[in-house]
């Protein structure tokens, strides 16, 4: 019977008369008494097995295929057996349970799964066949085509209109006009940020690596806001220390921080309260995080960032902390302040110290009455002070957790430690202004990336869910900051390398979107839910999802390409 089914697992797409959906398989269990079918997902850290279905004879059960299932067959008398099992999408698996000897509970394939991760593989493919095919075309029309039509079509675009990403080169330490030049791979870290965030938050395929981890945990979609908050503390110091350096009074600076920290939230709760009334509308969200965070790193340098920046040799070891080590003070303080009222501030009925989910999720004491203590006293400072209804209320880890308790992944005393990642992209510009030679500067960004990496690591142990302080960024914990800063040094050295000291890629289409990183990410949301930038697909499938999802990044960078034609910069 199982070699009739070895072959066609691809095209078997039903479970008891029910269609599969993609990350679902199909479960079949034999029996000739009532049993009962428990499981629970291993991403619910410590859960509880809950009871999925009751058969009174053999019937089939859909399962999800985003995480190792543990479960638990179980009949009038106890618990037949039991077992963990990694299912696969599309899989047609069958236990036996008659047949079940000394608790052995392992599935039998009765049809191949499909292979999932094949359309991104495809994907990877496609994309750099077209980048090859476009760097051929472009030499042959550097031969072939005449200068003037190369110029206007293939040439780097060096000139400084509408951008503030520049490179200081100036060594005396009294105030002059400073020489710029382009840094170029700032452009590209921030629009190669940018472009992930649409994909994600199109859909990413429907991936699971490509979707926020339901609570502790890092993917990819876990990893491009920090890195765009990273990009924009570069990019903050880089303009303020140019218009520092030509006599602008530091009040003035500051006030234009803070008008452009005002506008950015405004438009947050803009976006926000799109088909929403005021009693529902979102306060939090990812702009009004970006301008609280902007605001506090940006008052930080226009009060103690130094517009001369004095370079002796023999005293180069510590001259970026030096440069900035009033800035980081600040930047401890308010981090100690996060980690103390996390750990020592008990929400009520919470125990001291909760990081966790609430709903199913227990304590080590074994405690499952969690139901109301969601995030800790992080999520009831944001449920008390913005309130209930103004927070999201679709956290990936409801479902998982059966939490009914709403908590905001930008809610406020992240605020506190998201400052530390707008920091470490503000101190890696000021390594840049304070080393001329680009040896030491790519040193010095993999140093702190090793330090922030390592730190992150020892905060939680190198584990999902150990240590004192998990990586979460429903929480935007210590640890998530640490490690997602440490990468973000370690992405801006490689760039640098590549793009600004051996020109060895012009990093388009990137270096466009990062000239109109935030109209993008504003226009992306506005109409992620419209034609053509999606299409509604009925039973969809990885490779649908993943087509279209990429379709409408692909979009908003054409959108970008032709901003930059046309000299176009938006910007606050």
């Amino acid at each position: 019977m199982l070699g009739q089914f070895e072959n066609i697992g691809a095209f078997i797409r039903h479970c008891n008369g029910t269609k599969l959906r993609y990350d679902q398989a199909c479960l079949e269990i034999i029996t000739d008494e009532n049993i009962s079918f428990w499981s629970q997902y291993e991403e619910c850290e410590d859960c509880m097995l809950l009871e999925t279905v009751k058969l009174p004879k053999t019937g089939a059960v859909v399962l999800d295929t985003t995480s190792p299932l543990r479960y638990a067959i179980r009949n009038g008398v106890g618990e037949i057996c039991n077992g963990t099992y990694e299912f696969d999408e599309f899989g047609q698996y069958t236990i036996n349970v008659t047949e079940v000897i000394k608790d052995n509970c392992q599935p039998r394939m009765k049809a191949e799964p499909d292979a999932a991760f094949l359309p991104i593989l495809t994907a990877v493919v496609v994309l750099l066949s077209m980048a090859t095919l476009w760097y051929i075309v472009k030499g042959i029309g550097k031969r072939v085509v005449a200068g003037r039509l190369y110029a206007r079509y293939f040439a780097r675009e060096d000139n400084e209109l509408g951008s503030e990403t520049r490179v200081l080169t100036t060594e005396e330490s009294v105030p002059r006009s400073p020489t710029r030049s382009r840094l170029r791979s700032l452009d590209i870290f921030r629009g190669f940020s940018i472009a992930l965030m649409i994909f994600v938050n199109a859909g990413g395929g429907g991936y699971r690596i490509f979707s926020h981890s339901a609570w502790n945990g890092l993917t990819v979609a876990d990893v491009v806001f920090p890195w765009f908050a990273f990009a924009m503390g570069e990019a903050l110091v880089l303009s303020l220390n140019a218009r520092l350096r030509t006599s602008l009074p530091r009040i003035s600076a500051l006030k234009q921080v803070a008008q452009r920290s005002l506008l950015m939230s405004l438009m947050g709760i803009c976006l926000s309260s799109v088909n929403a009334s005021w009693v529902d509308v979102r306060l939090p969200g990812v702009l009004q995080r970006l301008a609280a965070m902007y605001l506090i790193v940006g008052a930080l340098e226009c009060a103690f960032m130094r517009t001369s920046q004095n370079i002796t040799p023999g005293r180069s070891l510590f001259r970026d902390i030096a440069a900035g080590w009033q800035q980081w003070l600040a930047t401890l303080l308010l981090v100690a302040i996060h980690v103390c009222i996390t750990l020592t501030v008990a929400a009520p009925g919470c125990p001291r110290g909760y990081q966790g989910p609430g709903g199913l999720h227990r304590t080590a004491l074994g405690d499952f009455s969690l139901q109301n203590c969601t995030a800790g006293i992080a999520g009831y400072i944001d449920r008390m002070i913005l309130g209930v209804s103004h927070l999201h209320q679709r956290g990936s880890f409801h479902k998982l957790y059966h939490t009914t308790v709403p908590h905001d992944p930008e809610g406020l005393l992240g605020i506190l430690s998201g400052v530390l990642v707008v920091q470490a992209g503000a101190h890696a510009t000021r390594v840049m202004l304070v080393y001329n030679h680009a040896r030491a500067r790519i040193m010095r960004w993999i140093f702190w990336s090793i330090i922030f990496g390592v730190t992150g690591g020892a905060l939680c142990v190198f584990t999902k869910n150990g240590g004192p302080i998990p990586i979460n960024k429903n929480l935007w914990s210590v640890s998530y900051c640490l490690v997602t800063a440490g990468m973000a040094f370690f992405i801006q050295a490689v760039l640098y390398f590549l793009v600004d000291l051996k020109t060895k890629w012009g990093g388009r289409p990137l270096y466009y979107a990062g000239q109109n990183a935030l109209f993008l990410y504003i226009g992306s949301e506005l109409l992620k839910r419209h034609f053509p930038l999606y299409w509604h697909v009925q039973a969809p499938t990885h490779s649908q999802l993943l087509a279209t999802n990429a379709a409408a990044m692909l979009m908003w960078l054409a959108v970008a390409v032709a901003l930059h034609r046309k000299r176009i910069f938006i910007t606050l």
